[in-house]
C-alpha cells in the first residue's frame, strides 16, 4: 500500500493544532535547511552554487557560451543537472576552493552576514521559548534561529554547532535547543562532498533519540546532503513519534524520489506551502502565536535591558572617582541629553535645592521621564514636602502605569500623608500583579503597623525579606528593624539594623533607625552621634530633626 500522503496546508495546521490541545506530551522539531533562510536574505544553496559555477567559468579557457558550457556536465559530476545546481552544492563548493577552504568559508561568512531574522524567526523564537516545541535540527551555518531567540524570544537558547558536543543534545530539554549538523560557521563548517555525504557518528544516537521524543517538521530541507537524509533514511518505522511533515516550496518542483520514498516509510505527510514567513506564521497561529503580545514582550525586554544598563551606569557613578564621574558626564558627542545626563548633574549638587533646580529644568527638556519625574519625587520626599513628592510620584505612574516601582512610590507616600486605605489599596495591586514584590510587602506591612495590625505586619515584612534574599540591599533588614523597634523588641532590632548596615546600599534612613532605637534603649550619647550622621547625608530630613529635637529633650533630662 502506498503510504505517501499529500495535505492541504489547511489541513497540516488543523492537524498540528489538535495534535498540540489533545495530546501534551507531543513535541514537534523543526529541521530546517537553507530555504528557510532565503527570506532573511541569506542565500540559498541554488543561489550560491550558481555564483561559484560562474566563478569556476571564469576561470576556464572555454569559448563556449556559459549556458552551454554549463550543459555539458563540466565538472564530470554523476548525475549532473544543470537545471538543479542546489542537489551538486557540495561538490562544486569543494571543486571552486579546492587548495583554498578558508576563501570559501569567507564566501559562506559573506553570504551569512548579509542576512537578519525575518518575521518567520521572531515567530520561531517565540515557539520555541514556550518550553514545549523547543528543538531544532538545521543543516545550516548561520545563527538566524540563536539571533532570533536573543531578540525576540527572550530566552538564551543551547547552541550545539559541532558534533563533540553532540551529547548534550537531550529531548525534554527546559531550554531551547539547536543542533547544527554541519557545524558552526566558526567552528570548520562541513560544505565539502566528502563531508556532508556522511553524518558524523557523534550525531547519529543524540538525533534518534531526539526523534523517539520528537515529531519532525522538515522546513526549507531539500534533502540534498547525504549526511542528514541517508540517516533520515536508515531509520525504522517505530524510530519516528508520531509521522513526519515535510513542507515544501509551493512555488518549487515536488521533493524528490528519496524523500517520497522516506514519507512512504514513515506514513509521511507531504504539504505544498508558502514561503517561511508565511508558513511559520500560519505554524504559531496554531499553537497560539499573537503578534501583538509578542511586540509587547519584546518591548518589556528592550526597556528593561536599557533601564539595566542605565541602572549599571548610575551605580557606577556613584562609586567611582572624579575622573570616571567626568568622563561619565561627559556630552560632546552632539547626542541631546538623556534624563541620566540630568541624573548625574544633580547628583553632583550640594543641596536638595539645587538638586531640585536641576530636576525642574530637565523637565523642560524632558517632559515625560518617568525617571526624572521618580528622582524628583524622591528630593521632595528627602526635604519632607509630601505634597511635592505625591505630585511627581503621580506623573511618573501616568507616564508608566504598568511599573510597580512607580505605583509603590505613590503607595509610600501616601502612607507617609497618612492616608492608609489608599496606601493599603495600591500595595494591594502591586502584589496581585507582582507577588514576588518585597518592596510591596514591606510597604504594606508598613501600612498595617500603623492600622496597629501587628501580627499581619510582622508576616509580610519577613516575606519581603525572604524575596530580597540575593539583591544586595539592607532596605528591608532596616524596615524589619524599624517594625521591632514599634513592637518594642529592641535587642533583635539591633540584629537587624547592623545586618542593614553590612550592605552597601546603606543610607540615612538606616543612621535615622539606629538613632531611634539607641534612643529608646537610653544610649543617649551614641544616639546623637548616630543623627548627626544621618543629617551630614541628608540635612533636610524631617525624620532626622524630629530625632535630633528628641535626643535634646532627652539630654536635658539626665541634667
Amino acid at each position: 500500500m502506498d503510504n505517501e500522503q499529500e495535505w492541504s496546508l489547511t489541513g497540516f495546521l488543523d492537524e498540528l493544532k489538535r495534535i498540540h490541545e489533545t495530546m501534551p506530551d507531543r513535541r514537534f522539531v523543526f529541521i530546517l535547511g537553507a530555504g528557510a533562510s532565503i527570506e532573511s536574505n541569506v542565500k540559498g544553496a541554488a543561489s550560491l552554487a550558481r555564483e561559484w559555477m560562474e566563478i569556476i567559468f571564469r576561470r576556464s579557457n572555454n569559448e563556449d557560451e556559459y549556458d552551454d558550457w554549463l550543459q555539458n556536465n563540466p565538472l564530470q559530476i554523476d548525475g549532473w543537472d544543470a537545471n538543479n545546481l542546489a542537489a551538486h552544492y557540495p561538490q562544486i563548493f569543494s571543486f571552486c576552493f579546492n587548495g583554498d577552504h578558508e576563501s570559501g568559508y569567507a564566501e559562506l561568512e559573506k553570504a551569512i552576514d548579509q542576512g537578519s531574522p525575518s518575521f518567520g524567526y521572531a515567530v520561531l523564537a517565540w515557539v520555541l521559548a514556550q518550553d514545549r516545541h523547543n528543538m531544532v535540527v538545521t543543516t545550516n551555518f548561520d545563527n538566524l534561529v540563536a539571533d532570533s531567540m536573543y531578540i525576540y524570544g527572550g530566552k538564551t537558547p543551547l547552541v550545539i554547532g559541532h558534533e563533540s558536543l553532540a551529547s548534550y543534545l537531550k529531548p525534554m530539554s527546559r531550554r531551547p535547543m539547536i543542533a547544527k549538523i554541519h557545524r558552526d560557521l566558526f567552528t570548520d563548517p562541513i560544505n565539502d562532498e566528502d563531508g556532508v555525504g556522511e553524518l558524523k557518528s557523534d550525531w547519529i544516537e543524540a538525533l534518534r533519540n531526539i526523534f523517539r521524543f520528537y515529531t519532525p517538521v522538515f522546513i526549507g530541507y531539500g534533502g540534498n546532503d547525504g549526511s542528514l537524509m541517508n540517516f533520515l533514511k536508515s531509520l525504522k518505522a517505530n524510530d519516528i513519534s508520531g509521522r513526519p511533515f515535510w513542507c515544501y516550496y509551493e512555488r518549487g518542483e515536488k521533493p524528490n524520489g528519496d524523500i517520497a520514498e522516506l514519507m512512504n516509510e514513515h506514513k509521511g505527510v507531504l504539504i505544498q506551502t508558502p514561503g517561511f514567513d508565511q508558513l511559520m506564521f500560519k505554524i504559531g497561529t496554531a499553537f497560539g502565536y499573537e503578534r501583538h503580545g509578542q511586540r509587547r514582550l519584546v518591548q518589556e525586554h528592550t526597556e528593561q535591558m536599557l533601564n539595566t544598563l542605565d541602572a549599571k551606569i548610575e551605580e557606577v557613578y556613584k562609586d567611582s572617582p572624579e575622573e570616571v564621574k567626568s568622563m561619565l558626564r561627559d556630552n560632546n558627542s552632539g547626542e541631546v541629553r538623556d534624563w541620566l545626563d540630568w541624573e548625574f548633574e544633580a547628583s553632583e549638587q550640594a543641596s536638595n535645592t539645587d538638586k531640585i533646580a536641576v530636576y525642574e529644568e530637565a523637565l523642560k527638556h524632558l517632559p515625560n521621564s518617568m525617571e526624572l519625574h521618580t528622582n524628583l519625587g524622591h528630593t521632595y520626599s528627602d526635604i519632607g514636602d509630601w505634597d511635592m513628592a505625591e505630585k511627581h510620584y503621580l506623573e511618573a505612574v501616568e507616564l508608566d502605569r504598568d511599573s510597580h516601582i512607580t505605583k509603590g512610590n505613590l503607595a509610600f507616600i501616601k502612607l507617609t500623608k497618612g492616608q492608609i486605605d489608599e496606601s493599603k489599596r495600591l500595595f494591594e495591586e502591586i502584589l496581585e500583579q507582582d507577588p514576588s514584590s518585597p518592596n510591596a510587602h514591606s510597604g504594606y506591612s508598613s501600612a498595617l503597623t500603623k492600622e496597629g495590625d501587628l501580627d499581619r505586619a510582622e508576616e509580610y515584612i519577613l516575606k519581603a525579606l525572604e524575596l530580597s534574599e540575593g539583591t544586595g540591599t539592607g532596605t528591608y533588614y532596616n524596615n524589619y528593624a524599624h517594625f521591632l523597634i514599634i513592637s518594642q523588641r529592641y535587642d533583635e532590632a539591633e540584629v537587624m539594623i547592623h545586618k542593614a548596615f553590612s550592605f552597601k546600599s546603606e543610607s540615612y534612613f538606616h543612621h535615622e533607625t539606629f538613632a531611634e532605637l539607641l534612643l529608646n534603649t537610653g544610649r543617649i550619647k551614641q544616639a546623637e552621634e548616630e543623627i548627626k550622621t544621618a543629617l551630614r547625608i541628608n540635612p533636610d530630613s524631617p525624620e532626622s530633626k524630629r530625632l535630633s529635637k528628641c535626643i535634646e529633650e532627652a539630654k536635658l533630662k539626665l541634667i
